[in-house]
């Protein structure tokens, strides 16, 4: 694919702050589907998109940048060792605080499907990276509902997936893409129970959790931590976490997302080789907006 033609638009600065003292940093780096005509915000954030999708805007907030700032934000498709660069847009001189954007349109055959990078630049230095995917439209997703009575919980998994072995005794389910789980594609539930905990300590027991689940992550090797930020999925507050490890030799990207409730922390793990991740990333955030709990 060649470089495509993109817009970006520099939108209208909150403040126009020429500070030097000031800390010029990048924050709040997400795709998204539009973005606020006047602030250049993201609108419709997501990260799995589909190949009827005209657009997908790269948007970043840059904070307190003193005149003759660089920023580039660059998109990768990922295709086996060598990713491609599909866009590019470069910032050589701007200052002050507001959002960038970069809207990039699919070439005239269409989206390649798979997953992607983009990589944000300050002053020519890295400052960090999201991943997006454009997934294979299938409509035809089912699904099925189990529930936990035992820890009051309910949650929805493809039907096409056949019950794992849950191995240790915080597995409350575990379901795979396939009885061999080759190449890897599982989805499960861990319940964590936290002892004299309270829901005033609802945060810190989760924190507690992702971090012991950080340090596990750091022990493989070739890890990283893509993301980790606090969301809401509906009326449910969790933090999530965005991971990639080698285990046995496979290259493992993985997604957990952890909440409290009632003494115990429940974590939703989505993990699948990379080279099918693609094609089951949707079913982790299905399951995430459809876990509930179980009124007592």
């Amino acid at each position: 694919m060649r470089k495509k033609a993109v817009m970006a638009v520099i939108g209208s600065w909150l403040a126009a702050l020429l500070l030097v003292g000031s800390t010029v940093q990048l924050s709040e780096m997400r795709a998204s589907r539009d973005v606020d005509p006047r602030l250049q915000s993201p609108v419709g954030i997501s990260e799995i998109y589909n190949p009827n999708d005209k657009a997908i805007y790269l948007t970043v907030k840059l904070s307190d940048a003193p005149p003759g700032t660089q920023v580039r934000i660059a998109a990768y498709y990922l295709q086996g060792n060598k990713p491609l660069e599909v866009a590019v847009q470069e910032f050589p001189n701007i200052y002050g605080t507001g959002y960038l954007s970069l809207k990039i349109t699919p070439p005239q055959a269409g989206w390649l499907i798979g997953r992607y990078k983009a990589v944000f630049q300050l002053n020519r230095q890295e400052s960090g990276s999201i991943g997006f995917i454009v997934a294979a439209d299938k409509a035809d997703r089912v699904y099925r509902t189990f529930t936990s009575l035992g820890h009051g919980f309910s949650v929805q998994y493809p039907a096409g997936w056949v019950e794992g072995e849950r191995g240790t005794g915080s597995v409350a389910c575990m379901f795979l893409a396939n009885p061999d789980n080759t190449p890897v594609s599982s989805l499960n539930v861990q319940v964590i129970p936290i002892t004299d905990g309270d829901d005033s300590q609802a945060q810190e027991a989760v924190n507690l959790v992702a971090q012991q689940l950080i340090d596990q992550i750091k022990g493989f090797p070739n890890s990283r931590i893509h993301g980790d930020m606090w969301t809401m999925v509906g009326a449910i507050s969790g933090r999530e976490l965005d991971s990639e490890y080698v285990y046995q030799g496979a290259k493992i990207q993985q997604r957990q997302f952890l909440t409290y409730r009632a003494n115990n922390v429940f974590v939703l793990i989505l993990t699948a080789d990379q080279s099918v991740y693609a094609s089951v990333a949707d079913h982790y955030f299905n399951a995430v907006k459809t876990l509930k709990f179980l009124a007592k």
